[in-house]
């Protein structure tokens, strides 16, 4: 799957030194033991690896389940842990299938959020 026409591309983190990616923005490069980062847009595939479903969350998401939270692998770059949002009219507790395809949505308040492509 491939980042559709307009669809926003997920916005990695690359080592300024060595240019090694990450989801989240690390402290320290665990390959260089760089400090600086930069934001390196990944348009991309992105699939599923595995998922949950959340139905008694924590304190921070009471209200929201049941929701469905995997790990997602990002252009063979990056794995992240990302919220999958349902289909549009989908089950909000609806697992995908492992190896599906995602695209990428949007980060919102640290989280990062897929769905189905």
């Amino acid at each position: 799957m491939t980042a559709g026409e307009g669809a926003p591309a997920f916005p990695a983190r690359a080592c300024a030194e060595c240019g090694e990616r990450y989801g989240h923005e690390p402290s320290v490069c665990r390959e260089c033991g760089g400090e600086s980062f930069e934001t390196e847009p990944v348009p991309g595939s992105a699939r599923l690896y595995a998922s949950t479903t959340v139905r008694v969350p924590g304190s921070d998401h009471q209200g929201q389940e049941p929701f469905v939270v995997g790990l997602v692998d990002v252009d063979d770059a990056v794995r992240v842990t990302a919220r999958v949002e349902p289909v549009d009219g989908g089950d909000p507790g609806e697992r995908p299938a492992p190896d599906a395809p995602l695209e990428y949505v949007e980060e919102r308040d640290g989280t990062f959020y897929f769905r189905p492509a």
